[in-house]
């Protein structure tokens, strides 16, 4: 086998996919990885390092970089390999913590603020035909909307964002009842469908794009404990036209199509994949 120039690794269609040791993330570098050099990272190490070995014995070509998400640098560091790789093509932000697995501050630096700082880190680096999939969640359309809290969050980078959020989430869960923990990943993933709204603009003026996917209930690991928590999961699927869970198949065939060419008139919307959750429920309390 010839070795590549350094000329040739330039033009490497390079995929970065954060949360890529979930159940989704997982599903997307393998489809990614048919056409992609992958750069991925995961907040668990030992499972990053193990599907990453998976990945290249089965022959695809695949860098692991571990590192907590909520940590800025971590974000330079990505966008370093992903120079030494290639060209960013492809970006699909997986990370994400539900109610089930974190407080209300780790769901909202997760889901919005690490999320904002990827975005903003990875700019840099598009060139025309790049294209970001942000993974946002039906819960940003069917819970509460507070307008004093979407302004906090389009600005998620201020040092007293928490400080700020928690009157207004103590004062949200006495109105309409619930935890702060579900209010947060309600309006977290709001942010994030917001967030691609805004930034299409600026994106768009490099030729890229930037969109966001909304699951249902997916049959992964975060979905079935949110399942097991509690009865809202599957009130939801209940209440779901397609009558049954989603899987990370569904999704993950939606993002590729958002980030093939196929799809570039398609930037700055929410794309729903949910089994038409949304449009059985939306307007109700739920």
């Amino acid at each position: 086998m010839s070795l590549q120039s350094p000329k040739d690794r330039m033009q490497e269609r390079v995929a970065l996919i954060t949360g890529a040791a979930g159940g989704l993330g997982s599903t997307v570098a393998r489809l990614l990885g048919h056409t992609h050099v992958l750069v991925l990272t995961d907040g668990n190490p030992k499972k990053l390092e193990q599907f990453t070995s998976s990945l290249n014995r089965e022959g695809y070509r695949a860098t692991a970089v571990p590192g907590d998400l909520t940590d800025p640098g971590l974000h330079g560091i990505l966008a370093e390999h992903c120079q030494k790789t290639g060209v960013l093509r492809s970006i699909v932000n997986a990370a994400g913590v539900s109610p089930a697995q974190a407080d209300w501050q780790t769901i909202v630096n997760v889901n919005t603020v690490a999320a904002s700082h990827l975005v903003s880190t990875m700019e840099p680096l598009l060139t025309p035909g790049s294209a970001c999939v942000m993974i946002a969640s039906v819960a940003g359309h069917l819970g509460p909307v507070d307008t004093e809290i979407d302004a906090l969050l389009d600005n998620p980078h201020r040092a007293d964002l928490l400080g700020a959020l928690e009157p207004l989430l103590k004062k949200l869960t006495a109105i309409h009842g619930g935890t702060r923990e579900g209010h947060a990943y309600s309006l977290s993933k709001r942010a994030v469908i917001r967030l691609c709204e805004c930034q299409s603009l600026n994106w768009g003026k490099k030729g890229a794009r930037i969109i966001s996917i909304s699951p249902g209930v997916l049959s992964t690991a975060m979905g079935r404990l949110e399942a097991k928590r509690g009865d809202r999961a599957q009130a939801l699927i209940n209440s779901t036209p397609a009558a049954r869970w989603g899987n990370a198949m569904d999704v993950a065939k939606a993002a590729e199509f958002l980030l093939s060419d196929a799809a570039s008139y398609v930037t700055g919307c929410d794309f729903r994949v949910d089994g038409g959750a949304v449009a059985a429920l939306r307007g109700r309390a739920f």
